[in-house]
């Protein structure tokens, strides 16, 4: 990560006050900022002379065009009502993603969290009903977004082929051991994932993309993976991220609650409830994706060892899951 502010401060906190009217006063390093450090430049918290506090960020030029479809996505989902989902405020100009120099910038206003305790949140059934209702007031807030928006569609399907495709070539020791899941998958998954009902999705929803309130969600944030994807994509990445965390947090109270919250509201056509326990699985090829890029071979191993107790288990989660 980039220092942020660099030797042209003082020219930037002219600019910054000058786009948000922002009547700058200090940096805050002090302060611990939730999700994920890697998806910007850089961050920092900041605070002006009414002592209130703001997140910037700083991008490179060269994904302008997805966070501003991000942004753009989540200004829409706020103005149908989900206030839940954390956007960028605009400029005085009308821009949410303004440029300074090389890089351009987004400004959110902070909100502290909650400590989130691990693994003790699996216990928490008031965390599974606040994630199912955030999952429900996303769903009718995102109607009509598609229309609306040049939204990308996720194949899951596809997007295993195709890593396995470069694992065979890159890493076919590690081809070999991940075979026998892709051989799972084919039996039944593959052949009917593309009639899967599909629907508009946060995309990389789970208990550190949140900022909490005890055991309520204050916000949603790190949006940049949003997109139309099968209905079900959502709660499987949760689901999946409770089971990494402890795979006895698949059949613990968050989950099940979160489960039985979503089938009492019939959040789901009952072809995505059939495929969703194949579906947890499948998806965790997506983050296998990423320990592989990292070159993460702790969380390989792990992964590894989740992946299997989903497969050998499968039976009996459909059962505890009531599916």
């Amino acid at each position: 990560m980039e220092e942020f502010f660099d030797k042209n401060c003082n020219e930037f906190i002219d600019w910054l006050n000058d786009q948000w009217s922002f009547n700058y006063r200090k940096q805050r390093p002090d302060i611990a900022i939730e999700g994920s450090p890697e998806r910007t430049v850089s961050r920092t918290v900041i605070q002006n002379q009414s002592n209130d506090l703001f997140l910037i960020e700083k991008f490179s030029k060269y994904k302008f065009e997805s966070r501003q479809t991000v942004a753009i996505a989540v200004d829409y989902l706020n103005k149908q009502g989900l206030d839940m989902a954390l956007g960028y405020q605009k400029t005085i100009y009308g821009e949410f993603l303004p440029f300074w120099k090389d890089h351009f910038y987004g400004l959110s206003p902070f909100l502290s969290s909650s400590i989130l305790v691990r693994p003790d949140y699996l216990h928490s059934f008031r965390m599974g009903e606040s994630f199912s209702f955030f999952l429900g007031k996303m769903k009718a807030a995102s109607n009509g977004i598609e229309e609306n928006l040049p939204l990308q569609k996720f194949s899951i399907k596809i997007y295993i082929y195709k890593l396995f495709s470069q694992i065979k070539k890159f890493d076919p020791e590690w081809y070999q051991q991940f075979f026998p899941f892709l051989t799972f998958l084919e039996n039944r998954f593959m052949r009917v994932h593309d009639h899967l009902p599909m629907g508009f999705c946060h995309g990389d929803l789970h208990p550190l993309n949140v900022i909490w309130d005890k055991d309520q969600i204050k916000a949603v944030i790190d949006w940049e993976f949003l997109g139309i994807k099968p209905q079900i994509y959502d709660a499987a990445n949760l689901v999946g991220c409770a089971g990494i965390e402890n795979p006895e947090g698949l059949v613990m109270e968050m989950i099940q609650t979160f489960l039985h919250t979503l089938r009492a509201q019939n959040f789901f056509y009952d072809a995505g409830w059939e495929l969703f326990p194949e579906y947890v699985l499948a998806l965790r090829f997506a983050w296998l994706s990423e320990w592989l890029r990292k070159k993460d071979h702790q969380m390989i191993a792990m992964e590894t060892v989740f992946m299997k107790i989903l497969m050998d288990n499968m039976d009996d989660l459909r059962q505890a899951w009531k599916i």
